[in-house]
C-alpha cells in the first residue's frame, strides 16, 4: 500500500491510470469509506454547539441570550429528538446496503462510490441550512447513505486481488476505513474552532461552515476516484 520516494512514505497508486490499477482500487475504497465517516457523522461532534443554535435546550431563551456561554440544558424531548436523529443516520444506509450489490453490478464499483459520494456531499451541504429538529433528523438520514461506500469497498477489493491476498486487502481496507469514525471525532470540533476561534465567526456561521468541509472532502475524492481509478485490472467492469 506504501512506497517510499526519497524519505517519504507514500501511498502507492502508480504514476498513470493503468498503473497498479488494483492498488488505486485500493485507495479509493478505503478512502471513500474512510472519508465517509466524516460527513455521515459529522454532527455528532459538534451537537453541543448545534443544539444550543437550532433551539433544542429546555432553556433556550436564556441560551439565546448569551448563546456563546450559556449550557444547555437538555430535556426529555431534547434528548428524543436528538436520539431520533442517531436512529436517522443508519436508517438509509440499511436499504442502501440492501441494493447496492444490484447497483455496483450495474454501474461498477468506481461510478457507484462517486455516485453515493456526490449524493452525500450535497445533503452534507444542506447540514448548513438546518434551523430545527425535523431538518436535523432529515438530513441526517439522507447523509447516512454514504455508510453504504463499505460495500464497494468489500466488492472492489474482492474483484482487483486474487485469492492469496485478498483477505488481507479487504481487511487492511475496512479496517483502515472505520479509523474514519476517530477522525471525525478529531476533526469536525478542530474545522469548527478554525472558523469560531481564529476567523471569529459567531457560533451559528461557525459550524453551519464547518460542515461544507465533508462536502467538500467528498467532491474532490469523488473527482480523484472517477478520473484516476478503473473498476478491474482490465478496465469497465
Amino acid at each position: 500500500p506504501f512506497k517510499f520516494r526519497g524519505p517519504c512514505l507514500l501511498p502507492h497508486c502508480g504514476r498513470r491510470r493503468t498503473t497498479n490499477p488494483h492498488m488505486r482500487a485500493f485507495w479509493a475504497a478505503t478512502l471513500a469509506f474512510m472519508f465517509a465517516f466524516i460527513g455521515w457523522f459529522a454532527f455528532a461532534p459538534l451537537m453541543t454547539v448545534v443544539r444550543k443554535d437550532i433551539g433544542l435546550c429546555e432553556n433556550d431563551a436564556a441560551v439565546q441570550m448569551d448563546i456563546e456561554n450559556t449550557k444547555c440544558e437538555c430535556n426529555l424531548e431534547c434528548k428524543k429528538t436528538l436520539g431520533n436523529a442517531q436512529i436517522a443516520s443508519v436508517s438509509l444506509d440499511v436499504f442502501t446496503r440492501f441494493i447496492l450489490g444490484s447497483v455496483i453490478e450495474r454501474f461498477g464499483p468506481k461510478n457507484t462510490d462517486v455516485m453515493l459520494l456526490l449524493f452525500g456531499s450535497f445533503f452534507v451541504a444542506c447540514g448548513c441550512f438546518v434551523s430545527n429538529g425535523v431538518g436535523l433528523i432529515i438530513v441526517r438520514f439522507f447523509v447516512s447513505c454514504v455508510g453504504s461506500t463499505f460495500v464497494v469497498n468489500q466488492f472492489w477489493n474482492s474483484i482487483m486481488f486474487n485469492n492469496a491476498v485478498v483477505g488481507t486487502a479487504n481487511a487492511t481496507a475496512g479496517g483502515w476505513a472505520n479509523l474514519g469514525g476517530g477522525i471525525t471525532q478529531t476533526l469536525m470540533p478542530l474545522v469548527y474552532k478554525f472558523w469560531h476561534d481564529v476567523v471569529g465567526l459567531e457560533l451559528t456561521y461557525a459550524w453551519r461552515a464547518a460542515m461544507l468541509f465533508p462536502a467538500a472532502i467528498f467532491v474532490v475524492l469523488a473527482l480523484w476516484i472517477y478520473l484516476c481509478s478503473q473498476d478491474t485490472v482490465m478496465g469497465k467492469f
